[in-house]
């Protein structure tokens, strides 16, 4: 288990230097065309509404006219999204966007085989608290996951 950086979101909503840091050790962490499924929960409390704003619109189109996506809403402000994703030229600033707007991020690497549909089965009907979704991950649903710290002031990547 490895935690990276350290109150990464203050640097990110105000230091431009953190952002091309940021960027920079996505798109070496993934390659392009590489298939991955994001859970999202809730919107982020901590970033400024006009912020939301803007980036809730942007992320509508891209949930609307790209990939696959499933949410289960428990109420305005409180839901959880599954998307389906390929990593392209670009995405790292996708995942900024994400970063900022939701309380809750994991990323997961599929391992072959994995469906997104079996993925969405697993999150709808297996609701208990899964920390650093271990039990997922001992199923059989991937090797790797990056977790965003509640807050957001930090990331856990976990590996088998």
């Amino acid at each position: 288990m490895r935690i990276i950086p350290k109150k990464a979101d203050n640097y990110l909503v105000y230091d431009g230097n953190s952002v091309t840091t940021f960027k920079n050790f996505w798109n070496k962490e993934f390659k392009c065309g590489q298939t991955m499924f994001f859970t999202f929960f809730r919107k982020e409390d901590l970033t400024e509404n006009t912020e939301l704003n803007r980036i809730e619109r942007e992320l509508e189109h891209i949930f609307t006219n790209e990939n696959t996506y499933n949410i289960i809403h428990i109420d305005e402000n409180r839901f959880s999204y599954a998307f389906k994703y390929e990593f392209k030229f670009g995405s790292a600033e996708l995942i900024l966007k994400f970063w900022k707007y939701f309380y809750g991020m994991s990323i997961i690497i599929p391992d072959a085989g994995v469906l997104f549909e079996d993925v969405c089965r697993y999150l709808y009907y297996d609701r208990e608290p899964d920390e650093y979704l271990r039990r997922f991950k001992s199923k059989g649903f991937s090797n790797c996951v990056y977790v965003k710290g509640l807050g957001g002031d930090y990331l856990v990547k976990i590996e088998n």
